[in-house]
């Protein structure tokens, strides 16, 4: 989405604490810290199924890392519009605390969105959809840490994430045969824990190392408008093959239960899971994504990737593994933004289900996955 950025690491890798400084590492630290870039400003150009083309523009504070080879915080201001009447507003800081072992992230944004709906389940139609008009106001966070787990526990984390989110929807006319949902108005608020394990060399382009995550969120009417629950299991690999190709291999689930706001319920969001269609195109309870892909650098700051994507999704377990496969294929390249973050902006282009030859494209910041 966003045409240039730089940005620190969504998630903290695990670091040891660093002995007492000398005169040497002082000096080099200061260095460091002269050389560092404290702020960039750029123009939002992009385009995805969603939105088509944005036009904006974001602003990134840094600061530098609280000890050598440790995480810089980072706060990222953007707003951008669409061609498709569409405005979002949103502020993101990234903190890291206490030698990077307490770290997470905000997210607030606001919206004035113009989407489709193209209905509940896995067999759906690209050209049939309802239109829907949506204004909605969003704080979401994460905070964990390694604190108080032994030494030989330190790529595990603990943490606590977090939902508010206010929206109001209004569907436009409508005759086709698609069932318009009722849940729409309303807040959805949650509290709900996260776990990781994290050994990854970089979060932004990794090299080498895994990623596991085990989310649960639980929205309530005790504090909210919709009663809930949201479970995600994301696992990643990552490593290096011929020619310093690197490989990252993912796997993606949801299941959501409950009285479930369509936009919450589970499916790709078709920028870093299943590229190319718009965001839960496909959707039910439950859902699967699994992603394969090569990456590799060229020269000057541009890199390449080509990738292979499966996803589908059902109302209950055994249904999803019955269903099928949608699938797609596609290739992009890569500008680097800051390559000493391994921090890239992407465009895609994607065939989606084989069945046309109109590809699907994103443009984005950050890897996919």
């Amino acid at each position: 989405m966003v045409a240039a950025a730089q940005d620190a690491p969504a998630q903290a890798d695990t670091q040891v604490t660093p002995a007492p400084a000398t005169d040497s590492a002082s000096t080099a630290a200061a260095d460091t810290s002269k050389h560092f870039q404290w702020w960039s400003a750029v123009p939002v150009l992009g385009y995805t199924e969603e939105t088509k083309f944005q036009f904006g523009a974001m602003v990134n504070f840094f600061l530098p890392p609280s000890f050598k080879g440790g995480n810089s915080t980072e706060i990222d201001i953007a707003a951008y519009g669409s061609t498709r009447k569409q405005f979002q507003f949103a502020a993101t800081p990234y903190f890291y605390f206490v030698q990077d072992r307490i770290s997470g992230w905000l997210d607030f944004r606001y919206q004035n969105w113009v989407g489709h709906f193209f209905g509940i389940g896995n067999d759906v139609e690209m050209d049939e959809y309802a239109s829907f008009d949506r204004e909605t106001f969003f704080l979401m966070g994460l905070v964990e840490s390694n604190l108080g787990l032994p030494q030989t526990l330190q790529n595990f984390r603990y943490g606590f994430v977090f939902d508010f989110n206010r929206s109001e929807m209004d569907f436009g006319e409508y005759d086709g045969d698609i069932e318009l949902p009722t849940n729409t108005d309303g807040w959805r608020n949650a509290l709900g824990y996260h776990l990781s394990f994290d050994t990854r060399d970089n979060p932004n382009w990794a090299r080498h190392g895994v990623l596991f995550q085990w989310e649960h969120r639980f929205y309530s009417d005790a504090f909210g408008d919709y009663n809930f629950t949201f479970q995600e299991l994301d696992m990643r690999a990552y490593g290096e093959t011929i020619w310093n190709t690197s490989m990252a291999v993912g796997l993606l689930w949801q299941r959501t239960d409950g009285d479930v706001p369509f936009e919450y319920m589970a499916g790709p969001d078709g920028i870093k899971r299943f590229r190319g269609v718009e965001t839960k195109f496909f959707r039910d309870n439950q859902a699967l994504v699994l992603q394969a892909e090569l990456r590799k650098t060229l020269f000057w700051r541009l890199a390449g990737d080509i990738f292979f994507e499966g996803g589908k999704v059902g109302p209950y377990f055994s249904q999803l593994m019955r269903n099928k496969w949608h699938r797609a294929i596609g290739f992009g390249g890569k500008l680097a933004l800051n390559k000493s973050e391994r921090l890239y902006a992407r465009a895609e282009f994607s065939w989606i289900d084989f069945k046309s030859l109109k590809p699907g494209m994103t443009f984005y910041f950050r890897e996919a996955f």
